[in-house]
């Protein structure tokens, strides 16, 4: 009985399985019935233009212009359809008189959209961006920048409306950006002619050279860090000399000075940097007519600004600067050449020997043996100052034929007592006084003063021209220490 039982109930299990087994079959074979979607066409309108009023989110970097796709009906599924920024077409467009002449395609890369969207079901349209180097605006400011946006390859079999692939975009440059917000680069000066010696803090004048620094400015929020390039333009100083824009100027030869960093970085978040550039005083000084004459024709350089990295050169502010150099500005220790009072009667501030010109051996003065003294003092020149004084003004182990240049300005023409300070320790020194290197009085005797640290008035007679002049004391025997001259008008 238990065995009858037992194949009762697997019989039943059997059946049980089988009824389950046919079941399954059959929603398996619903589950796999083929689906059907309702394709849609994608369309762009024809044509956005973006001025004023327009819908669109402006920064420092770029331009972002919402733009639509809209289909013919709701989206039954997700799909992906391309996109693309295409540049070529501008110039027919132009020529079938679709966009008005003065129309600029915009450049490579500078008008982007995503290559490729998402599209969900159940939509109608679907949103994108197209967004615009500013820079590309700011470079085309003035026009309009054009562009076709195309749309293609929608895939789940949607497809794309008859003439409606493409949308001509437009770009309104001065409705979008203001002048004042261009990015543009130029020199820091109001004026294309920049006179160094009116701009004292613009140079910084060494014992043997001069280096100039003038300001490159940024017109603009500042950004990131971007160059620009500063190159010499010595075509244009003979073009305007030519021209008579530049009177009472000179080409300066590009031999003669150096452009410390041609290549000029103005660093993120600021609005400006200098270049500089270096010339030796000494080649300033040669061009002078003779020793001490005002030079008549100033050496004049030009420079360029080209080739920045970011932004653009300035169209209405200085790019291009003349640089005006004049030679008698930058021999005086001071600036300006030591003043010798006119009144009779009146004496002048000392002229302290340690203030000498500058412009370097052969130049300011001669000095035939190696730096003693405080070797600090005006390094790299080989004049000797004596470090016993505070501030420096004694010049000491003085050598015969060793001679000091001064640059001086007599208020009258006169004669004056000249009281030169020198300290000998024994007989038979002199020294000769020069004008313009030319001799004045010769191999005038030095006071006996017992020891060099007892500087003592020399006096001697001599006729002064008014105006500038360069002042040189020679030292013809020499043994003793130089302090000081002085004039005092006497007729």
């Amino acid at each position: 009985m238990k065995k009858i039982f037992t194949h009762l109930q697997l019989g039943l299990i059997g059946l049980v399985a089988i009824l389950a087994s046919s079941c399954q079959h059959e929603k398996l074979s619903e589950v796999i019935v083929p689906q059907s979607f309702t394709p849609v066409s994608a369309s762009l309108v024809t044509k956005t233009e973006v001025g004023a009023g327009s819908n669109f989110t402006l920064t420092g970097a770029d331009l972002t212009v919402p733009a639509t796709i809209n289909f013919s009906g709701p989206t039954s599924s997700a799909f992906t359809i391309n996109l693309s920024t295409n540049i070529d077409t501008v110039a027919s467009l132009i020529t079938a008189g679709t966009l008005p002449a003065g129309t600029v395609a915009f450049s490579s890369g500078s008008a982007a959209v995503l290559p490729q969207i998402n599209v969900p079901a159940g939509v109608t349209s679907v949103s994108f961006n197209i967004v615009v180097s500013r820079s590309s605006m700011e470079l085309a400011y003035g026009k309009n920048l054009a562009a076709a946006i195309k749309i293609s390859a929608p895939t789940k079999g949607n497809t794309i409306a008859s003439g409606k692939s493409a949308m001509i975009f437009v770009v309104k440059t001065t409705d979008v950006l203001t002048a004042a917000s261009i990015h543009e680069i130029s020199f820091g000066s109001a004026t294309k002619v920049y006179d160094v010696s009116a701009n004292p803090s613009s140079y910084v004048t060494g014992s043997l050279s001069l280096t100039v620094s003038i300001p490159v400015v940024l017109q603009g929020d500042p950004g990131a860090e971007f160059t620009v390039d500063v190159v010499s333009s010595p075509d244009s100083v003979t073009k305007y000399i030519n021209a008579g824009t530049l009177p009472n100027a000179a080409l300066y030869p590009d031999a003669n000075f150096s452009i410390g960093t041609p290549t000029v970085k103005i660093l993120a978040g600021t609005n400006s940097a200098l270049v500089t550039f270096t010339t030796k005083i000494a080649t300033l000084l040669a061009l002078q007519p003779s020793p001490g004459a005002p030079t008549v024709n100033l050496p004049t350089i030009a420079l360029t600004l080209k080739n920045p990295s970011k932004y653009q050169i300035s169209k209405t502010k200085v790019t291009t600067l003349f640089v005006t150099l004049n030679p008698n500005t930058f021999r005086p220790y001071y600036g300006t050449p030591f003043l010798v009072k006119g009144d009779i009667g009146a004496v002048s501030d000392p002229i302290y020997g340690a203030y000498y010109d500058f412009g370097g051996e052969g130049i300011a003065y001669h000095d035939d043996n190696n730096k003693d003294g405080d070797g600090s003092w005006r390094a790299p020149d080989y004049v000797d100052t004596n470090p016993d004084y505070t501030p420096r003004s004694v010049i000491g182990w003085t050598s015969n034929n060793e001679w000091l240049t001064y640059s001086i300005f007599v208020q009258q023409a006169g004669t004056y007592q000249m009281n030169t300070m020198l300290g000998s320790p024994g007989d038979g020194n002199t020294y000769s006084v020069y004008i313009d290197n030319v001799l004045i009085n010769s191999k005038l005797p030095v006071k006996n003063t017992t020891d060099y640290r007892n500087q003592q008035p020399n006096y001697s007679t001599i006729n002064l021209p008014a105006g500038y002049h360069i002042l040189k004391l020679f030292w013809n025997q020499a043994q003793y220490d130089f302090r000081s001259v002085t004039f005092t008008r006497t007729n």
